[in-house]
């Protein structure tokens, strides 16, 4: 349901509650993808990583950049995870490619 210029205490709350949830889960899975990605990736250089299979598929461009984005979207789960808040129009920005 989006915000509609009536909503009830109820319809407010329940709202709240539902995004609550999603942002959690969120949150928790993309820390999850962050685990995998730093045991996968734990002590390799950045050519080392562009040359894993996993990133040597058909159709794929990754490259630095690509790699350094991934990196630090992934940084912003574990930041959240830890309790650590985004500053306005930095880390948050790192998202965006990805939404």
């Amino acid at each position: 349901m989006a915000y509609t210029g009536n909503m009830t205490f109820k319809e407010f709350s329940l709202q709240t509650q539902a995004k609550g949830n999603n942002l959690l889960s969120a949150i928790r899975e993309g820390k999850i993808l962050y685990d995998k990605f730093y045991a996968l990736t734990y002590g390799l250089t950045d050519e080392q990583i562009l040359a894993l299979p996993q990133f040597l598929v058909t159709g794929d461009t990754m490259d630095q950049a690509g790699l350094n984005a991934l990196r630090y979207a992934l940084g912003v789960f574990h930041d959240l995870d830890a309790g650590n808040a985004l500053a306005p129009a930095t880390r948050d920005s790192y998202l965006v490619p990805f939404l």
